[in-house]
């Protein structure tokens, strides 16, 4: 098997609700290669949007999109029951305000991930996979997508020709398949920072994922740390020492 040469770290960035918030993921995007920045379905507007991307462009930090269900209330998180109408006309307005925006910055998007509850559910749904790409079409760009590996949206993606980013966890669990504890479970997030470290040492070391004390294969182009996870910034100054001190580089996958 190719030794894998450099991993990209990111973040969900954009979630900040208060200055103190906000200056914890100014912070992280000084450890991390890419970010995906909250448009307005779960969190965030145009300014919130405009004020991550003004620093990330400083630190020259990849950019991506991070859309969700509209759904503010629940934090995206949560399954929610609406239309195919609604949920493309959602997509399309967070999609385009967050590109009025970056154009105002004079930045380059590269990727988008759906966020929460939406992630999830594309990582299972054919239909709302196609939907995805059908809105991403329409918008006319050309991003990569970022996703769970394995999955059914990796498998419609391969299927358009549509450039697919696998994507792991830091802090969060893992099932047999490959998909994530849910959140309403009480052992979904890994809080230790050496449960995470340990983990993103497997991963990107050893190509596999621990469940049940057994490895289990997967691939990752890009490892992510949610943001707004407690102890996010001591995880990833951690994480970022121990996958460089193996001689891999963090780097975009671009």
């Amino acid at each position: 098997m190719k030794a894998i040469n450099s991993i990209d770290l990111n973040a969900d960035l954009g979630e900040f609700r208060n200055e103190g918030e906000f200056s914890n993921e100014v912070e992280l995007l000084q450890l991390i290669s890419s970010c995906n920045i909250a448009c307005g379905g779960h969190v965030g507007d145009k300014l919130s949007v405009s004020r991550i991307i003004e620093h990330a462009k400083k630190l020259n930090v990849a950019i991506g999109m991070h859309p969700s269900y509209p759904d503010k209330l629940g934090f995206g998180r949560r399954p929610m029951v609406i239309s195919d109408n609604k949920l493309i006309k959602s997509l399309h307005q967070q999609i385009n305000d967050f590109m009025e925006v970056a154009s105002q910055h004079s930045v380059a998007v590269g990727h988008i991930k759906m966020h929460g509850q939406l992630y999830n559910d594309a990582s299972k749904s054919k239909k709302l996979c196609e939907m995805i790409l059908k809105v991403i079409k329409e918008c006319d760009l050309t991003l990569k997508i970022v996703g769970q590996f394995n999955s059914v949206l990796e498998e419609v993606c391969n299927e358009h020709n549509q450039p697919f980013i696998a994507e792991a966890f830091i802090d969060r669990r893992y099932n047999s398949d490959l998909s994530l504890v849910q959140r309403s479970k009480i052992n979904a997030m890994i809080d230790s920072v050496n449960e995470q470290v340990l983990q993103a040492k497997q991963i990107v070391i050893n190509r596999s994922i621990i469940v049940d004390d057994h490895p289990i294969t997967i691939r990752a182009e890009t490892l992510c740390v949610h943001g707004d996870h407690p102890g996010a910034l001591a995880s990833l100054r951690l994480i970022r020492s121990a996958i460089e001190a193996e001689g891999i580089e963090i780097k975009y996958y671009a």
